[in-house]
């Protein structure tokens, strides 16, 4: 039996899903499947995430002003909501990497001591 339980993983997860997803809108908008495609490829998996947990994120991100959205009717297919970043989500993206590299460092710092 592994030492590290599925809800730490899932915590440490649920952590990075807001940034990656600003990550991956920073390029272009997408759509929800691509971003769950996307995110589960960039990640080697580490990342696959439903529905279930996708869609609440971006409406967070959404209420915060950091993404906004909008349906595009093709001429055949379905209906799509697609994601794009603000420039605000931009500015947000910018400090939380910068956050998260020295939140990492620090982290890998003390792993290194405990060696």
């Amino acid at each position: 039996m592994p030492e590290i339980s599925q809800e730490w993983t899932a915590e440490l997860k649920k952590g990075s899903v807001q940034l990656c997803l600003l990550a991956l809108l920073a390029r272009e908008q997408k759509y929800g499947f691509q971003i769950l495609k996307e995110l589960r490829e960039l990640s080697g998996g580490f990342f696959d995430l439903k529905e279930g947990t996708l869609y609440p994120a971006l409406r967070r991100l959404e209420e915060r002003g950091f993404v906004e959205s909008h349906w595009v009717e093709p001429e055949s297919g379905v209906p799509r909501k697609y994601y794009r970043i603000t420039e605000r989500g931009r500015r947000a993206l910018t400090e939380a990497i910068e956050v998260w590299d020295r939140m990492a460092a620090g982290t890998r710092r003390v792993l290194e001591a405990a060696r």
